[in-house]
């Protein structure tokens, strides 16, 4: 089944582009919403939460036009000149804190590549404002780790699509077990089940008639899954 679903994901690439990921080159960082760097992806990480994208795209912009789109800047940065410069994002207060943590963190420990590891995840995990689905994101996205992200809208595709009930974990477990360790069906089939998540597959008054996976559903409007 697996397969099925990222059959249709990768027919469906034009799609994708809308919903803000670009396939490419299993390396690249453009999948990333077309960013140009493992920096500017964990940057927008703690951007994005509750902004809208085209905010995000457009504060990532300003920080390149002046050089300050790399974490070891962002750990350098003054707080009051960070939250000036990310200012048109929501929480841009709680967010410039806890990216000039992470960036701090990450500065002393090697800089991105280094730290981003599957062995570091626990270590990721405890840095403020990081859950689980940022922390594999940004392992896979940011550092080409072979990790599938855990995520709400995993566990609600899968359910749905495989009529069985799971947590999120079980869902991550299921696609590990079950896809080709590859970097790029990774992070294809991600980039899929997370557009499907918010373009269709709604906790509530999902928009089955119009799901590209409504051919393989085995439980069409079901929300209590």
């Amino acid at each position: 089944m697996i397969y099925e679903i990222l059959k249709i994901i990768d027919e469906n690439r034009e799609f994708l582009k809308k919903m803000g990921w670009i396939v490419s080159d299993p390396y690249s960082f453009e999948w990333w919403g077309g960013l140009k760097s493992a920096d500017e992806i964990a940057i927008s990480a703690f951007l994005v939460q509750m902004t809208k994208w085209e905010t995000v795209t457009k504060v990532i912009e300003n920080l390149r036009r002046k050089g300050l789109n790399y974490i070891d800047k962002i750990a350098e940065l003054p707080l009051p000149v960070l939250e000036d410069q990310i200012r048109s994002v929501n929480f841009y207060k709680t967010k410039a804190r806890r990216l000039k943590n992470f960036s701090e963190i990450v500065s002393k420990n090697g800089g991105l590549k280094n730290f981003l590891t599957v062995e570091n995840r626990d270590k990721i995990l405890e840095i403020e404002g990081i859950g689980e689905e940022t922390a594999d994101s940004l392992l896979l996205f940011a550092n080409n780790q072979l990790v599938f992200p855990q995520s709400e809208y995993l566990r609600r595709v899968l359910s749905r699509v495989l009529n069985k009930k799971m947590n999120k974990k079980e869902a991550k477990i299921y696609v590990e077990d079950n896809l080709k360790k590859d970097l790029f069906l990774y992070k294809l089939f991600h980039a899929g089940i997370v557009s499907i998540g918010k373009a269709f597959c709604y906790l509530n008054k999902p928009k089955c008639d119009k799901c590209i996976l409504k051919p393989l559903c085995r439980n069409k409007y079901n929300e209590t899954l």
